[in-house]
Formats: structure tokens, sequence, C-alpha cells
């Protein structure tokens, strides 16, 4: 193939991923339309017991989210694979801590997951298409303030599995990255495991600073690893003597060792392979 044919094949890729793109986000704020107003009425008929319409509430979204993954991997926005013990993932309650560098992060999660929930900006409760979504699926505002910590213990407590972004936003690529106590606080307060994934994304795309039209030269590659627990009990019994911030603030600090220097070591093999 000439150079000349090359470069118009990876023009109209290039055009095809971002008209694809596009799609998939006008499909994705149709979804949330479609939650509130055909799915959250449902729901609330179907259900009058909050706790059973939580659930199916959940798996809804799971549901919903798997479909959206399986459509942008059809489209050929992007390609995925999930690395580890994903059975877990489906059968059991988790503490899920993980790197967020990307915009659908969370739905890559949650699609593989039929009773996750999750921290939330206050903001989605007053959004017009993912209210419902996320007041139906029992979701953890951020703005509770000292009770977000009784909130998230209180969510495992019932065998959810809650998903933290300890960073608490997007990553910024270059910057070193700044982890929120929450994660640990819960770790400790509900007496939980930690289980850590690495999410990452070649080429660049979605992430902070990054609007979702600026699409990458060829098609993005998520790898999501589920790495072995990070065990409760040594931060417990150092709560003892050392009092509960020291403890939080040493496995905070083990938190960021795990998501981050796993994840240095996986954007490199990624580089390679691609």
């Amino acid at each position: 193939m000439s150079k000349t044919n090359k470069t118009l094949v990876w023009r109209l890729n290039y055009l095809w991923r971002l008209a694809a793109t596009g799609f998939c986000f006008l499909t994705f704020a149709l979804m949330g339309l479609a939650f509130r107003f055909a799915a959250c009425p449902l729901l609330n008929i179907v259900f009058r017991d909050s706790r059973k319409r939580e659930l199916a509430a959940r798996r809804v979204v799971q549901k919903s989210f798997s479909f959206f993954v399986g459509l942008m991997q059809s489209l050929g926005c992007l390609e995925y694979r999930f690395e580890g013990d994903v059975k877990r993932l489906r059968s059991e309650s988790l503490l899920i801590c993980a790197n967020h560098p990307t915009l659908i992060d969370v739905v890559l999660l949650m699609s593989k997951i039929p009773n996750a929930t999750c921290i939330v900006k206050a903001s989605l409760t007053h959004s017009f298409a993912l209210k419902s979504p996320v007041l139906t699926s029992g979701y953890i505002s951020n703005d509770s303030g000292p009770e977000l910590i009784e909130a998230c213990a209180q969510a495992l407590g019932r065998n959810d599995t809650l998903i933290i972004f300890p960073e608490g936003t997007r990553s910024r690529p270059g910057e070193e990255p700044r982890l929120k106590h929450g994660a640990a606080a819960t770790a400790i307060a509900a007496l939980k495991n930690i289980t850590p994934v690495v999410i990452s994304c070649t080429p660049a795309s979605l992430m902070k600073d990054i609007a979702w039209y600026r699409i990458p030269s060829r098609k993005m590659f998520f790898s999501i690893k589920i790495l072995p627990d990070i065990g409760i009990a040594p931060y417990v019994e150092a709560e003892a003597s050392i009092g509960r911030p020291a403890a939080v603030r040493r496995l905070n600090r083990t938190i960021k060792e795990t998501l981050f220097t796993k994840q240095e070591a996986s954007n490199g093999q990624a580089s390679s392979r691609t």
C-alpha cells in the first residue's frame, strides 16, 4: 500500500472513531434520560421495598454500562482487558480502590459488578439526566462531610461492593497523585481488606483536561488489573498503638505505592506492546 493510501486509510479511520465516540457519548446521555423517565418509574412501581429497588437499579446500571462498553468496542473506539480474579467482582463484597486516569473508569468497573456503589459528586444529585439513577441506586454523595466514612462503612456492612477513587478526581497527566484519606479510613472503620485495581489507557485519552473529541491517533486500549488484597489487619493493630489518624496515613501510603507503582509498570508494558 502506498504512503498516500495509508494516509487516507488513517484519516478515514480517525474520522470514523471521532464520529463513533460522539455517538457513544450521546447514547450515554440518552441512557441516563431513559433511566430517569422509564426505568425509575417502573422500579418504583415494582419494588416497594427501598433496598430491593436499590439493588434492582444497580443491576440495570450494570447491564447498561456493559452495553455501553460493548458499543464502544464494537464501533472501534476502544479495546479492553480485565486481568486477575474477575470472578470476585461478580461474587464478593469488595472495597475497591482504583486509580482514575480516564472519564470511563467507573463505567468499565461497574459493567462487571451487579451490586456496586460508589462515591459521587454532590452535583450529580441535581443533574437533570443523572439525578434519578444516582438516588435510586443509592450511591453515596460526597457532600456528607464527617458522615461520609460512616456511610461507606455501612454500605460495606450491607455486603455492597464499594468503588473508591482515592484521588477524588481524574489524574492530571504528569502530576504526582495526591490521595485523599477516605478509602483508608473506610477500610479501617469497616475492618475491610482493600482490593486494588490498576487502570491504564494507551494512548492517553479521556483524561483530565482532555476533551472527549480529542481522540488519540489509534484505538484506545484499557488494561484493568485486579491486584491481590491489601490486608487491613496490620493497620488495625497499628491503630491501637499510634492512633487512627496515623494508621490511616500509613495505609494511605500503602495504597498509593500499590496503585501507582503498579500503574507505572503497567504503562511501560503497554507502551512496549503497542
